[in-house]
């Protein structure tokens, strides 16, 4: 095969090279067992998915202008260009649609790239599931590396080996680099998997300590609202109710509705009347059934998948309470600081 000199070669043994060494090093931090570090090695782990798939895309592009069919290219030009942007779904897609990965691995790898991303860009600690799902990622990322095959790989006699990537491929004389490096990204994995699995444990421990947390929210505020409590049930629908009414969502709703205006007595009673409110009655029991669904899970994927699904499903609900919670003990606060105050003045 013949490629133009001035051509990005699609890939070669100095990238794999450097991802073997990012992933070697992202394990070692994960043996730490630090927050820290496992947040840097799920960055690194990362870094090492992305740039792979983003080369991939390369690869299929290359390949398609190497090879043109009669019948057309064989996959759609649009989805190749997109997963050459910066987006990482498209490149997930892509790998998806050639076959280098399969669905349920595509699906992991866009949950796992999203805990990266509140972990980098939104300062989320995940600190009870981290580790172990930078665990997972990382063998996730070994299978994928090993299903990779690039267009193009060459190493020569003047290549030199830093120590990590040195620990898994030896002198490169006795194996051809593809092969050198196939080995290496199953020696990776066997790494990885013994430093443990707790991809299910840690997910469903902080599942159970989450709803337990909107458990005792639901009571407080059941039992704290004037004049002498509520059903937690209407506690759910206030939660929702309030910040919905007066939003401009709400506003339009009463308005396309023969609903009366924000400033007319009943509008928030037809509001709560006539809205369709996602959630009316107590989570906890069917939060709770989740919770115990995902503790038997075997499989790694699908117990992943059920975790960011409540966790995602649930999340607004679970700020709306949290908002409410927080609103009503500080109200509770003020009163009691203000009847302090009231007594300090009465014996000065």
């Amino acid at each position: 095969m013949i490629f133009d000199a001035g051509r990005s070669l699609p890939a070669d043994f100095w990238r794999a090279r450097d991802q073997l060494d990012q992933l070697d090093l992202a394990l070692d931090q994960l043996a730490l067992k630090d927050r820290n570090f496992d947040r840097f090695a799920l960055m690194l782990i990362d870094n090492v998915v992305e740039l792979t798939l983003h080369q991939h895309a390369q690869d299929t592009r290359l390949d398609a202008e190497l090879y043109r069919l009669d019948d057309g290219p064989r996959y759609d030009p649009k989805l190749v260009a997109a997963a050459l942007g910066s987006h990482f779904d498209t490149k997930v897609k892509l790998a998806r649609t050639t076959g280098l990965i399969t669905d349920k691995l595509a699906e992991s790898l866009q949950y796992l790239h999203g805990f990266r991303n509140t972990a980098y860009h939104r300062g989320a600690r995940h600190e009870g599931i981290l580790h172990a799902l930078a665990l997972f990622y990382a063998r996730l990322t070994c299978q994928a590396l090993g299903q990779y095959e690039p267009l193009y790989f060459m190493s020569s006699s003047t290549d030199h080996l830093p120590h990590r990537a040195g620990k898994y491929l030896g002198a490169l004389r006795s194996a051809s680099p593809r092969d050198a490096f196939n080995l290496a990204w199953q020696r990776l994995d066997i790494v990885a998997a013994n430093q443990g699995d707790t991809l299910v444990v840690d997910p469903c421990a902080d599942m159970e300590k989450t709803i337990d947390a909107v458990d005792d929210q639901i009571t407080f505020l059941a039992t704290n609202s004037a004049p002498a409590g509520i059903a937690r049930g209407q506690v759910i629908l206030d939660c929702q109710l309030w910040p919905f009414a007066y939003s401009e969502q709400g506003e339009a709703f009463a308005a396309a509705n023969g609903g009366p205006t924000p400033l007319t007595p009943g509008y928030v009673d037809w509001i709560e009347r006539h809205y369709r409110w996602p959630q009316r009655a107590d989570p906890i029991p069917s939060w709770r059934r989740r919770a115990a669904s995902l503790a038997v899970e075997k499989d790694p994927h699908a117990a992943l998948k059920k975790y960011c699904e409540f966790m995602n499903q649930s999340e607004a609900l679970r700020t709306a309470i949290d908002t409410s919670a927080n609103q009503l003990d500080a109200h509770i606060q003020a009163q009691v600081d203000s009847m302090l105050e009231e007594r300090h003045r009465d014996h000065l």
